[in-house]
């Protein structure tokens, strides 16, 4: 230690501990060749908190999020507080990937982030926000515009991008659009829609793979459960105008990918159905009407491969359904009817926020 002008001066790593004689006065001199100060490559990072007040396993954390983005170039995680996290990428292609990925989710928790700007203190980032794709239900065909969808996508929260498919084909049953939306306030579930004239439509908000939200409030982060509104509302007085309508259904089912090869039944013993398609189970299958046993046999084949692969209906034995005198498939009205049943949407009895009116 050596004495400075009054003032103490001892080295301590990569800071030097300047003290006095008064308890207040201390201070820290910084190196600047300190590299994690000076040297931090902070074009390709992320900063992000997870949605919840219990504690996370850090080392599990970081394996779980590191498998589900699988960055080509690695990355690196840091914690630079409770709650806190820094991720650090080494090409542009890998935190674009986890940017346009969002919603991303660590044991059932959902990931709020933000890509740190140049020059950004990653402690000072504001993470209030969660992007989404959201589904546009009920629109009709008069206000099916790109217009229309960002107008919709700010009024939910921040537009950021519309699907490109939306207008692409002939006819579509919603369309999507991604949106920034604020964490801290109830999640938006339906608004009208009117023009001049009287054309008037009700817009119905589908949120992909949306997280755990309150049926209460609206809050994301939360369940009926733990609402705050609990504590100041009496029981009798409380309303869930919240539900699962608000989740969108999975576009991709890839458990099923297998149902070309799956079988309904178990084979019984003196069964000889998979020698052939012409054998005995094929004769079982077909009527009088028919030709040949293995013609029908192999319609029966198609016609459950192609309605297995395209999500439509599986798990149904569509041999018990064969028409013995005609030889058609029995009861296809009735799965017509089945299908469009429980595409029918419902409706909300309330109206968030206010109308949208175009000329």
């Amino acid at each position: 230690m050596a004495d400075s002008g009054g003032m103490d001066i001892e080295h301590e790593n990569d800071f030097v501990i300047l003290t006095s004689g008064e308890d207040d006065d201390g201070g820290l001199l910084y190196d600047t060749n300190d590299r994690e100060l000076s040297d931090f490559d902070d074009r390709w990072c992320v900063v992000g908190r997870f949605l919840t007040e219990r504690s996370l396993d850090f080392m599990a954390m970081q394996h779980k999020m590191a498998s589900l983005w699988r960055p080509g170039r690695g990355m690196f995680v840091k914690e630079l507080e409770d709650n806190l996290y820094l991720f650090q990428f080494y090409h542009q292609i890998d935190v674009d990937k986890v940017v346009e990925g969002s919603p991303w989710t660590f044991d059932r928790v959902p990931l709020i982030f933000s890509k740190l700007k140049v020059g950004e203190n990653p402690r000072s980032v504001s993470l209030n926000n969660l992007d989404f794709w959201i589904q546009l239900h009920g629109l009709s065909t008069g206000f099916m515009s790109a217009k229309v969808v960002k107008d919709i996508g700010n009024y939910i929260g921040t537009f950021i991008e519309a699907d490109k498919n939306n207008f692409m084909g002939i006819w579509r049953d919603y369309l999507r659009v991604r949106v920034s939306v604020r964490i801290d306030l109830p999640l938006k579930r339906r608004m009208k829609l009117e023009k001049k004239g009287g054309e008037i439509c009700y817009a119905n908000f589908k949120y992909e793979d949306l997280p755990t939200f309150c049926f209460i409030c609206g809050i994301l982060g939360h369940s009926e459960k733990f609402c705050p509104k609990l504590f100041d509302t009496p029981q009798h007085l409380i309303k869930k105008p919240y539900n699962l309508e608000l989740k969108a259904m999975p576009r991709r089912r890839q458990h099923t990918i297998g149902s070309k090869w799956l079988r309904q039944g178990l084979l019984v013993r003196g069964d000889n159905s998979g020698e052939g398609v012409g054998g005995a189970s094929a004769e079982r299958e077909t009527g009088p009407g028919s030709s040949t046993g293995g013609e029908i046999h192999g319609k029966h084949q198609s016609l459950t491969r192609s309605m297995g692969l395209d999500g439509g209906i599986r798990g149904f034995d569509l041999g018990s359904n064969v028409d013995q005198s005609h030889g058609n498939i029995s009861g296809k009205s009735a799965i017509r009817s089945t299908l469009i049943d429980g595409m029918r949407e419902d409706t909300f009895e309330d109206i968030d926020g206010d109308l949208l009116i175009l000329e």
